[in-house]
């Protein structure tokens, strides 16, 4: 493949959000593929107190935007404030091929952000959902995915996190500044609610990941201390090494969302051999299928006035609870059965979302657009 061009990341590499993991997963899966390239952090204004993205990220970063090609991992409402931080920088943003990788949840992706995407070359979705988001207002994309590979290293105990030893471990995890609504985490909570009425001698256990953004989630926790006193709530944000730490430490993940744009914990843990729970619907489809993880029914509704930003005319999921208790049982009661789908779900997330599989689809891109003379050099 012909990629002489410079290639340059632009976004929020420090960030400990959602973001600011897709970033990152861009950078390993083009160093998967020996693709070289420089990362620019658009505000700098993320805390930089994590090893591991210091690690990523430093040895690649540029105060410098050059010609050529850009990959920009923002989403819509945040471009002309990118875009005049680039101008106040004085890099051009004119004098390259610039490519845009933003984040959306919902089916239509919102009408009101489309002028503002039109300014760059290309679209890059990271899901077949996204981009059927896209298409759905008139935006053409291509789909390139997102990386949900793991990567191996001394991981900390159960202990650590004060989880038994001995239990079955379900996992839910969210950012309130991803909307509650949309993670839905009272459906996770029901579900926890009726296995422990069902199977109350049963040792299972379920911890709960909350943060918001930067900050701790104690409030938001806090009355749930009361009536579930025995689910472990960690509250506070977590370095890379713990999230993916308590990803290993679980034995299944559970993602009881209405709607997902890609959904990489789950993934995440596929990656690791261990089982997933989600929705069968929405992003995380890209890498799920019913032979790779429990696959929750649900319904399609309405999305409540309110409920999420440019929501109005949407819809989203309402899963089915008992049916997400039905298949916990299911692999409580066929331990053989949870190792088979185990082995097949980290297969699957190899395959469709390792770093070399998005890799080759991000190379197989860029060298189309150097080809075609769109890179500016």
């Amino acid at each position: 493949m012909d990629i002489s061009a410079p290639i340059t990341v632009i976004g929020h590499p420090f960030a400990n959000i959602g973001m600011g993991e897709q970033l990152r997963s861009c950078l390993r899966s083009l160093q998967s593929v020996l693709i070289d390239f420089r990362v620019i952090d658009v505000f700098r204004i993320s805390p930089r107190v994590d090893h591991e993205h210091l690690n990523l990220v430093l040895p690649l970063e540029t105060r410098e935007l050059p010609a050529g090609i850009r990959i920009f991992h923002v989403n819509g409402d945040e471009i002309d404030n990118v875009l005049k931080g680039l101008s106040d920088g004085r890099m051009r943003f004119s004098s390259g091929f610039n490519i845009l990788v933003p984040a959306w949840e919902l089916p239509r992706y919102p009408d009101v952000w489309v002028d503002a995407v039109k300014k760059f070359d290309e679209v890059w979705a990271q899901s077949k959902f996204i981009q059927t988001s896209f298409s759905n207002t008139g935006l053409d994309s291509h789909h390139i995915g997102q990386s949900v590979e793991v990567a191996h290293r001394p991981f900390l105990s159960r202990k650590y996190f004060g989880i038994s030893e001995s239990a079955f471990v379900f996992l839910n995890c969210f950012d309130l500044t991803s909307y509650a609504s949309r993670k839905n985490p009272e459906a996770a909570l029901g579900m926890f609610r009726t296995l422990k009425r069902r199977r109350p001698y049963d040792d299972i256990q379920f911890v709960f990941k909350v943060k918001n953004g930067h900050n701790k989630a104690t409030e938001w926790v806090a009355p749930l201390r009361e009536e579930f006193k025995d689910v472990i709530f960690i509250s506070q944000p977590l370095t890379s090494l713990e999230n993916v730490s308590l990803i290993a430490a679980c034995d299944c993940f559970v993602s009881l969302h209405r709607s997902e744009g890609f959904g990489r914990a789950p993934g995440e843990a596929m990656f690791l051999g261990r089982l997933a729970m989600a929705t069968g619907w929405s992003g995380n489809m890209d890498y799920m299928d019913p032979d790779s993880a429990l696959l929750v029914n649900f319904e399609l509704t309405s999305v409540p006035e309110g409920a999420y930003p440019h929501g109005a005319g949407q819809a989203w999921a309402e899963v089915d609870v008992d049916h997400s208790v039905h298949l916990a049982l299911k692999v409580l009661d066929d331990p053989s059965f949870a190792r088979r789908l185990e082995r097949a779900g980290r297969r699957a997330a190899f395959a469709r979302a390792g770093n070399r599989a998005v890799g080759l689809r991000m190379a197989e891109r860029i060298a189309q657009v150097t080809l075609c003379g769109g890179a500016r050099t």
